[in-house]
């Protein structure tokens, strides 16, 4: 058969396997997330700080007219972080439970992060993490990047938050 007569004949897409994802500085990791779990990417705005909060949860600030509580993944991972909003970006999260009361909330970055479109043959080497709210770790080259557990981070800013109520 000609190419002419394979014209109407769905092709396999090699992009099928591709996930379009975020490549997200912090300041001493990189994140790795599905575009989809991040709503927007905005400006640093200094969180209003509640008082009794863990030092991972920052405050809140107003997004879409609504109040958002602004986390540090890093220090909630147990990982030592300098305080530096030069550069800095809130990166707002959607709710990966959706009957909670936490439908968004914002983690601060170190900069603006980059679109790639992922795929599995793309890791050179993966590695379980230990530290709460991190699922494991890649090696893609010479850079690595962290896949967060959402659902844990969201489940103990949910209870800090219930906690403070």
């Amino acid at each position: 058969m000609t190419d002419q007569g394979q014209a109407g004949i769905a092709q396999p897409d090699d992009d099928q396997d591709r996930i379009r994802s975020l490549w997200i500085p912090l300041r001493e990791i990189n994140l790795l997330l599905p575009n989809l779990a991040v709503a927007e990417i905005g400006s640093y705005r200094v969180p209003e700080a509640r008082s009794g909060m863990p030092d991972w949860l920052l405050g809140m600030v107003k997004w879409r007219q609504q109040p958002i509580p602004v986390i540090s993944l890093e220090t909630l991972c147990g990982l030592d972080t300098v305080s530096n909003p030069v550069f800095s970006r809130l990166m707002v999260v959607n709710s990966v439970r959706p009957a909670s009361p936490v439908q968004h909330y914002a983690i601060v970055t170190a900069g603006l992060p980059g679109l790639i479109q992922f795929d599995a043959g793309m890791v050179d080497d993966i590695e379980a993490c230990t530290e709460d709210g991190l699922h494991c770790v890649l090696r893609i080259g010479n850079e690595y990047a962290f896949i967060p557990d959402l659902d844990q981070v969201q489940e103990r800013l949910e209870q800090q938050l219930a906690r403070a109520a």
